[in-house]
């Protein structure tokens, strides 16, 4: 906990990760969390991004209701959707927060025409939708082709080669906000709340594939008040995902 602020983290996983060497268990999710005072933890099984989405979404509706302070977050992969209709539209229903999509890691790209269509179906839900970014240009073409449908759009692990990027979209569209995973960048976290405010930036740790750690360091660190590290670390995420 930071001056006793309750953190919210936004990006979390469980199982395993082969790109990033690990395999986080929720029982030890749960004790990071304990260990550096997370209240709550948005969270996706990694069977979702890696294997197949219903079977991570059904395993992370289990992990999630066997432990309360975890958030469940849905997985979408548009190569799997092949009809107007699927889970997708009974995600709010069905107790999930979020949903994430992985173009880069699955090999897809956002004006892939059933990402669009999903996106239309989760209008309707209203949840935010977080989606990796890695290379620039990523997030233009996420935004051009999900920002006509009023969800909320989280970018996620933007980087040094991001960042400009992503403060002129957020700029140029109140609805997109971001979170700070990969902004270790001294500076950059400093960088995105003078262009753009700190009501547009989420708490995320990246865990496994980061450290929570340093994570939480980089907010410590960064020349922001008092009321702007609260935003990051609670309001933000309380606000948008109706906590």
């Amino acid at each position: 906990m930071i001056d006793n602020i309750e953190i919210i983290d936004v990006n979390t996983m469980f199982g395993p990760l082969p790109a990033a060497a690990s395999d986080l268990s929720v029982d030890a999710l749960e004790e990071m969390m304990q260990k550096h005072g997370i209240r709550s933890c948005c969270t996706l099984s990694t069977v979702g991004v890696l294997l197949d989405q219903n079977s991570g979404n059904s395993a992370t509706r289990a992990a999630c209701s066997e432990h309360a302070h975890l958030l469940p977050v849905a997985t979408v992969n548009p190569q799997n959707v092949f009809t107007v209709d699927g889970p997708y539209t009974r995600f709010k229903a069905d107790g999930f927060r979020m949903v994430r999509l992985f173009p880069s890691q699955q090999g897809w790209t956002a004006d892939y025409a059933p990402c669009v269509s999903v996106a239309k179906r989760l209008e309707v839900e209203g949840l935010p939708i977080m989606a990796d970014v890695k290379e620039p240009g990523e997030a233009s073409r996420l935004v051009r082709a999900l920002m006509a449908h009023p969800a909320p759009l989280i970018l996620c692990g933007v980087g040094e080669s991001t960042l400009a990027e992503s403060i002129f979209l957020m700029r140029s569209h109140p609805g997109v906000f971001i979170e700070t995973s990969n902004l270790v960048s001294v500076g950059a976290l400093k960088q995105v709340i003078e262009c753009v405010g700190a009501d547009r930036v989420l708490y995320g740790s990246g865990a496994p594939s980061r450290p929570m750690a340093s994570s939480l360091a980089i907010i410590r660190a960064a020349e922001i008040d008092d009321e702007q590290r609260a935003q990051i670390l609670n309001k933000n995420a309380t606000s948008l995902l109706g906590l």
